[in-house]
């Protein structure tokens, strides 16, 4: 499940667009200009435009008066609301996961860290898309559709934040170890250290990506 998968395997105006703020194609700041869209897109300027209006009610465009529309700013404000969102969000959907999980879901987990395993240490962008992806097996087949929406958004809005960062090579390995522990307590069963796991996972995250853009 890439992080292609999560944003929509549609080739609508919307769904192309938001893997290209997604992927960091455009930026925070960014200048979106319906006709040159338009064009990216081979389409008319109208799809652009309801495309572009349901991405500013998302949160990932503006409307500014006399620039016309933006990709949104996603500042360390952003970032930190962001994180703390996640901290309430995913503890509720891996609670259904445990309880839920199938060999299945295990193997793709599975996979999913092998393949993080097997990139070279300057591939970023393939990263980040598995490092997703980990999460999105587990929260993806949470009945409460709402908040599955909701975490996908706020993936998203991070995906788009960090996509021009680098990743060093520690934390790298650090996350696929996290994601490891994780995947070792599920398959024992072992719930509550899964949670513990999980909540240190996503503050360890937040900690370091602070870092890097207050730098």
């Amino acid at each position: 499940m890439s992080i292609t998968s999560l944003l929509s395997p549609d080739s609508d105006v919307y769904s192309l667009l938001l893997k290209d703020i997604a992927h960091g194609n455009y930026v925070s700041g960014d200048r979106l200009v319906t006709t040159t869209l338009a064009k990216r897109y081979d389409t008319s300027v109208n799809p652009v435009r309801e495309a572009l209006r349901q991405l500013e009610g998302e949160g990932f465009v503006t409307f500014q008066r006399n620039s016309g529309a933006r990709v949104a700013r996603f500042e360390f404000e952003t970032m930190r609301n962001v994180f703390e969102i996640l901290q309430t969000l995913e503890p509720y959907l891996l609670d259904w996961f445990i309880e839920h999980h199938t060999r299945e879901n295990l193997n793709t987990l599975q996979q999913t860290i092998d393949q993080m395993q097997a990139l070279e240490s300057d591939q970023y962008g393939l990263f980040r898309e598995l490092d997703t992806s980990f999460h999105w097996e587990m929260y993806r087949h949470h009945y409460n559709r709402m908040a599955v929406a909701m975490w996908r958004q706020k993936k998203i809005m991070l995906q788009a934040l960090h996509a021009k960062l680098p990743i060093s090579k520690t934390k790298l390995q650090s996350t696929i170890n996290e994601h490891q522990q994780m995947l070792e307590s599920l398959k024992n069963e072992d719930g509550e250290q899964l949670q513990r796991q999980l909540a240190h996972h996503i503050k360890t995250s937040g900690e370091y990506w602070s870092r890097l853009i207050r730098q």
